[in-house]
């Protein structure tokens, strides 16, 4: 299916992380985000306000997200946390997606813990610390 999208242009180009192939190294989705799509993932969601979906289990799933936050931080020439506070922002606008399975604890300190975190950031920006945060782009916004 994949190889039948690609030739139908669905796809501009496949890159595949096989962690579980007998007789062959090791490839996890974070080492090609870090190693091949780095600049292309900062881009994609910083500046074109592009979206991420991330499909699989959760500790997956966490090391994905840490991946891209220092990605954030690295491109971006931000903090970890500024990186993190942009992964959130990225959340509220529902363009960081994630589908993931597997056991999840704690559920109420988690939804907390956002919770308030993300009422963190809205006072950051609020005091310019995060100055594009919530502000969309509008018709006057220079494209990048």
């Amino acid at each position: 299916e994949v190889q039948d999208a690609q030739q139908r242009g669905v796809f501009g180009r496949v890159l595949t992380a096989f962690s579980r192939e007998p007789d062959s190294p090791k490839t996890y989705v974070q080492d090609i985000l870090r190693t091949e799509l780095a600049a292309e993932v900062h881009r994609v969601l910083c500046l074109e306000r592009g979206h991420m979906f991330v499909c699989g289990d959760v500790t997956m799933a966490t090391s994905v997200l840490q991946t891209v936050q220092r990605i954030l931080a690295t491109e971006g020439d931000m903090e970890l946390d500024e990186a993190g506070d942009v992964i959130g922002v990225l959340r509220d606008q529902q363009r960081y997606h994630e589908d993931i399975f597997g056991l999840t604890l704690r559920t109420q300190e988690v939804t907390s813990r956002i919770r308030t975190q993300s009422f963190s950031l809205q006072e950051r920006h609020l005091r310019g610390a995060v100055p594009w945060a919530f502000d969309p782009p509008g018709p006057d916004t220079p494209s990048p």
